[in-house]
């Protein structure tokens, strides 16, 4: 965007290519120094979905949001979804088909994802309070 006094508040997203299809990830650096960390990608195949192979924890809070892509059905996912939360060898294992936010404040092990069912692709989008992930 040209340079202008309100310029500076609109930035372009980078999307990134990955083996599980293209996502975005900002932080401070990106949206000028605010302290918010997004990861946006899709669910497309059944089986793990995301980065995260094991558990894993962060010092700040986390929401994971797990949206449906039909403009015309918001409530609808259009998969299965599988979570684990809590510690390696202790985590609970939750089920949704419905839109879901898991809600993981600092120091709450979960993950990984896996999409059990696949009818639509879906959006798993990571809302971080930090500007800079560690992971």
């Amino acid at each position: 965007m040209a340079e202008s006094k309100y310029g500076k508040y609109v930035a372009t997203i980078p999307f990134h290519k990955t083996p599980a299809g293209p996502l975005f990830s900002v932080g401070a650096k990106e949206m000028g120094g605010l302290k918010l960390h997004v990861i946006y990608a899709c669910g497309y195949n059944t089986g793990i979905t995301g980065m995260s192979r094991k558990p894993h924890v962060h010092k700040y809070d986390e929401a994971v949001f797990f949206i449906g892509t039909d403009p015309h059905h918001l409530d609808e996912l259009g998969a299965e979804v599988e979570i684990s939360i809590g510690e390696e060898g202790k985590e609970e294992k939750h089920t949704f088909d419905k839109p879901t936010v898991l809600i993981a404040p600092a120091g709450l092990y979960h993950c990984p994802i896996v999409t059990k069912r696949l009818d639509k692709p879906y959006v798993c989008m990571a809302v971080s309070l930090t500007g800079e992930r560690e992971d």
